[in-house]
């Protein structure tokens, strides 16, 4: 009996390391199984804020891309603003420059009609000058034949 003791107390001994085996192996699964939670909580931590970045920049995208698209529509309203202004500046003008021309146009008709009529005053006034002329001289050729005549029928008239 003496031998069975220690085999005993052996037993005894790897039976309780057996059970302190079995108890560490189970502890360290469940420590295991908390690091594998905890990792995969901090993977899912991550995940999420990988999430919200992304809508993030989803959204500031999104906010830049219309803040540019309405600068570029602002731009565009204003060349639009622009071109319509000067368009209404050139008809303006152009409406301006007939106005003128209209002006200057009836200047010249006016001008040309005082001179057409300056010049056929000139013209009767010329004729009146020309018919009374013409009448001297037929009246002086006239004067001069009837005096040639004179003389002619006193140069009959001794002959005679």
């Amino acid at each position: 009996m003496t031998n069975k003791q220690p085999l005993d107390d052996l037993k005894n001994k790897a039976s309780e390391l057996g059970d302190d085996i079995k108890h560490q192996a189970k502890e360290a699964k469940l420590q295991a199984e908390k690091k594998l939670d905890d990792a995969k909580h901090q993977v899912e931590e991550l995940k999420l804020d990988g999430e919200k970045k992304l809508d993030q920049l989803k959204h500031d995208a999104q906010s830049d891309y219309q803040q540019h698209k309405q600068d570029a529509e602002d731009k565009v309203d204003a060349l639009k603003q622009h071109a319509h202004d000067a368009k209404t500046q050139v008809e303006d003008k152009l409406g301006q420059l007939k106005d003128d021309a209209a002006h200057k146009l009836e200047e010249a008709k006016a001008k040309a009609s005082e001179l057409k009529h300056q010049a056929e005053e000139k013209l009767d006034a010329l004729k009146n000058q020309a018919v009374s002329k013409f009448d001297e001289l037929k009246h002086a050729a006239s004067e001069k034949l009837n005096s040639l005549k004179g003389h002619d029928d006193k140069d009959e008239k001794e002959d005679q």
